[in-house]
């Protein structure tokens, strides 16, 4: 099987960690800019989005939790999984979204309203996060604790907005080998699969 995805993508770096933890080592991964909407990547999925999933038998799975209901064999087996990873993919889509839509403003353009309502709820989903556990592969987890780490990397002005408890599981889950093997420094070296990953959290 082999995953689309971005050396960014906080959605296919959770997707990533939950499927190392499951020992997928042989999953391979394809790199591609999806702003750029790059005919490798659109081939596959022609609305240019990353996570999506090539399967063994020719099918592409495109959308955050349908890759990772397949994937991992359904993952969010409790109502409390169900409701982090909602709420983590919800967080994310804010952040996303308060982010794409300054990056591409034509310059002279006034603010888009649609740039400060995203902001306003990356705040509230910030202040009101559940507490991630940082020592979990739960992939709930794992999508919560990305999307602490794209709030920051996108939105530094904002991360403050975390609380003392959610900022210190979120250190402490940033020293992870396994999250440090899929940060994006690594990922611009575009490993070839899971494997490649493995090798990197053992060196």
């Amino acid at each position: 099987m082999k995953l689309y995805t971005s050396t960014t993508s906080p959605y296919s770096r959770a997707i990533m960690l939950a499927a190392l933890a499951r020992g997928m080592d042989g999953l391979q991964l394809a790199f591609a800019d999806p702003w750029a909407t790059p005919p490798e990547l659109t081939a596959a999925n022609p609305l240019s989005q990353v996570p999506a999933l090539l399967t063994d038998g020719g099918e592409t799975i495109c959308g955050t939790a349908y890759v990772a209901d397949f994937l991992l064999d359904h993952p969010l087996q409790s109502a409390h999984q169900a409701a982090v990873a909602g709420y983590a993919q919800a967080l994310l889509d804010q952040v996303v979204k308060a982010f794409s839509l300054a990056k591409f403003l034509p310059e002279g353009m006034a603010e888009h309203p649609h740039i400060p309502r995203a902001r306003a709820a990356v705040v509230r989903g910030l202040e009101h996060a559940p507490q991630l556990d940082a020592h979990t592969d739960d992939f709930a987890m794992h999508l919560l604790g990305m999307a602490f780490s794209y709030a920051e990397l996108r939105h530094p002005a904002l991360f403050g907005h975390l609380d003392a408890a959610n900022r210190a599981a979120f250190a402490a889950y940033q020293q992870r080998p396994d999250v440090r093997a899929v940060g994006i420094s690594e990922l611009e070296k575009h490993p070839a699969d899971l494997a490649a990953v493995r090798a990197a959290i053992r060196a």
